[in-house]
């Protein structure tokens, strides 16, 4: 009888895990794949939500730097016109060519921001994290940005492979409830892997 009970939690304990490891891939599966195949250092991918446009190329006297603009429809739901503003970014620096230096910017993000010369204009650090995405560190920090027009969250999203640093950026109406962008883009991160 005592094997039988383990036996039943053990198989129980497989079928749970087998289906939480299906269900994540299930809202991402049927969105493209998104990938720079003509840069061999840029060795990610990552699926790309329904609609959203993207443009990306290598960033003009940065070598080894690629600029990646994600537009959703709309990066709010007030957002009248859709695909007319940009609130997500990522930006690649392939090692090697790049001059990225990984500590002055970890150091730069931990902190707040000064965004204007004198200083009057700041992007606070509100938190940092740190997750795991398919075993890749993730090391997350969100600032506050007030504007006249409202409080700006702004996260990046900072990870390293053998071949590249990578950093997301979005740009959200701070306080606002979690939005389809929101839902979205926690998907397409948790999507990211590497290719090689």
């Amino acid at each position: 009888m005592h094997k039988r009970i383990k036996f039943t939690l053990l198989l129980c304990l497989v079928m749970l895990l087998t289906l939480s490891a299906c269900s994540g891939d299930d809202a991402t599966q049927d969105w493209k794949v998104f990938t720079i195949e003509q840069e061999p250092g840029f060795d990610i991918q990552f699926r790309l939500p329904p609609r959203w446009l993207v443009d990306y190329a290598p960033t003009r006297d940065k070598p080894g730097q690629w600029d990646i603009t994600l537009v959703p429809p709309k990066c709010s739901p007030d957002q009248e016109v859709e695909f007319l503003q940009n609130c997500v970014t990522l930006i690649a620096h392939i090692k090697g060519p790049s001059t990225f230096n990984k500590e002055a910017f970890l150091e730069l993000t931990s902190g707040d921001i000064s965004l204007s010369p004198d200083g009057s204009q700041t992007a606070k650090l509100m938190g940092r994290d740190s997750f795991r995405v398919n075993r890749i560190n993730v090391e997350e920090f969100n600032h506050l940005i007030t504007t006249s027009l409202g409080d700006v969250e702004m996260s990046a999203y900072f990870f390293e492979t053998n071949s590249a640093y990578y950093t997301f950026i979005t740009n959200l109406p701070y306080g606002a409830p979690e939005s389809e962008v929101d839902q979205n883009f926690d998907l397409m991160l948790r999507s990211v892997e590497k290719t090689k």
